[in-house]
């Protein structure tokens, strides 16, 4: 089993997202998780746990960002109950299968400063 973790401030997010606006959202979140999250300022702690939530995935896969994955090759999704769950895609999935990981688990959590995500692959 291999786990990765990441914290994340979420006002630098917030920094980031007013610097940059709608690049970094494009850059980060497939459109799926645009709309899941609908109006980003009244939601910015969930998009930090998104981003938190990929950073978490490649430091478990072992790569981070590199070998050609991107954000959008490790979309956030939620079951009926509202937990979150990894659906991948592009080299993510590619290298997931060259290393035969065939399964994931994803935990999400916030509070007023910080977003933090665990990520285990097996």
């Amino acid at each position: 089993m291999n786990l990765g973790v990441d914290i994340i401030e979420i006002a630098r997010v917030n920094t980031a997202l007013t610097r940059s606006g709608n690049k970094l959202v494009q850059l980060l979140l497939t459109p799926a998780e645009q709309e899941s999250l609908g109006n980003l300022t009244e939601n910015i702690e969930r998009m930090a746990g998104f981003w938190a939530a990929k950073e978490a995935a490649v430091k478990a896969l072992g790569t981070g960002f590199r070998l050609g994955i991107s954000f959008h090759d490790i979309q956030i999704m939620h079951d009926d109950l509202g937990c979150p769950y990894y659906l991948f895609s592009g080299e993510f999935s590619r290298i997931m299968q060259e290393k035969n990981l065939t399964s994931s688990t994803l935990s999400i959590s916030h509070c007023q400063s910080h977003a933090i995500a665990a990520a285990a692959l097996a």
